[in-house]
């Protein structure tokens, strides 16, 4: 308020009846205008029922002209306004922005509005401004606003494109106003974006054993600004599905499990997982795939020119490794490539590796026609418990 009249004469007077001398100065330090401590004498006078904060407005005459228990911000510039020294003429302000409201969802579009109030005395014309981030300035034109109406003013629409938050602005410009600090309004409006994602699918793997029973796992990820229930859904093409859902706040990530999975023939299966959100607005990310081979444990893994037979590497292996006699020189090879161990022909001991993918390297092996090879060949493994 006194930035609103100080330049028609009005001066405010804060008085403190509860708090220390040092916090009293505290707050006069951050205004410009008279704080004072009451010893007791003030307030035994012009108390009311004992509520504060309790205001007087003075008139230039030294008559009070307005008391009241409470802060009623609109009745006291009003009471001030009917005396001061020097009258308000022109006087236009923003009172509220209607749209954007604090929260609009990504991709909408929205009907900037605000309503605005002439506190003066005369019928005016004048442009408002809106502005939005660093994306939006438009301006609409308030033409024969009479003193004491309320106008409601639109202007053109806005998309919410970027995510994250936005400073948005509503100013009258009338020129000459007497009380500039009422002339605008601000708000923030969060851009929230729904997106979630399924980011990895840990189980099943590619290749399973016919005997085993899958825990179907995969990780989501709220990629959106605001909390979101995550429905997911997991399908095997032999016809097994299950679904869950979980509450993930932004930007983070959970690790969710399905119902079993046994396997009940051999052969190659789809495995497809499926997430989404309340309001989703990136489906690219919504689905994830993978091929998944049934196998018996000890099948032998099929490649280009290598015969089946008893000569080579199983696919599948829990505990114990057979190597053919005549892969002499030959090593395992976890999947960055890094080497592991040395495999010697017949039993090798794997039991002290964690499961997962590895690979075997073998060098000089002897061809299905009795001549040493050239090179090395590479077979991929599966240990497992």
């Amino acid at each position: 308020m006194y930035d609103d009249y100080r330049d028609n004469g009005f001066i405010p007077l804060a008085i403190n009846i509860n708090e220390a001398l040092g916090i009293v100065l505290q707050y006069a330090r951050l205004y410009t205008y008279p704080f004072l401590r009451d010893n007791g004498s003030v307030w035994s006078v012009y108390r009311q029922s004992g509520a504060v904060p309790l205001n007087y407005v003075v008139g230039p005459d030294g008559i009070i002209r307005y008391v009241a228990e409470g802060f009623n911000e609109a009745q006291i510039h009003a009471v001030i306004r009917q005396y001061l020294p020097d009258p308000i003429d022109h006087d236009v302000g923003v009172t509220r922005i209607l749209r954007p409201t604090s929260a609009e969802d990504s991709g909408t579009t929205v009907v900037p509005a605000c309503s605005v109030y002439n506190y003066g005395e005369h019928t005016e014309t004048y442009q408002v401004r809106m502005r939005i981030g660093t994306h939006y300035d438009q301006v609409a034109t308030v033409t024969g606003h009479a003193p004491g109406e309320l106008r409601y003013v639109e202007f053109p629409t806005w998309t919410v494109l970027e995510r994250g938050q936005h400073a948005v602005r509503c100013t009258t410009e009338l020129p000459g106003d007497d009380i500039p600090s009422n002339s605008h309004r601000d708000i923030i409006c969060q851009g929230n974006v729904y997106d979630i994602a399924v980011l990895r699918m840990f189980a099943p793997a590619d290749t399973v054993d016919s005997a085993q029973t899958v825990v179907p796992s995969v990780e989501v990820h709220n990629l959106g600004t605001v909390p979101d229930i995550i429905k997911v859904r997991f399908e095997m093409s032999d016809g097994y599905w299950d679904t869950t859902s979980v509450i993930l706040h932004p930007d983070r990530l959970d690790t969710l499990q399905l119902g079993p999975w046994t396997p009940q023939t051999l052969g190659v299966f789809q495995a497809r997982c499926s997430v989404w959100g309340r309001w989703e607005m990136v489906w690219e990310n919504n689905v994830i795939e993978r091929t998944v081979r049934v196998v018996r444990t000890g099948v032998a893994e099929e490649a280009p020119g290598l015969l089946p037979g008893p000569d080579r590497v199983p696919m599948l292996v829990r505990g114990i490794l057979n190597m053919p006699a005549d892969d002499a020189a030959a090593s395992l090879h976890d999947a960055s490539g890094r080497k592991v161990m040395a495999l010697v022909p017949g039993e090798n001991d794997v039991r002290h590796l964690a499961p997962g993918v590895y690979f075997v390297r073998t060098k000089g092996f002897e061809g299905s026609n009795g001549q040493e090879a050239k090179g090395s060949r590479v077979t991929k493994v599966v240990l497992e418990r």
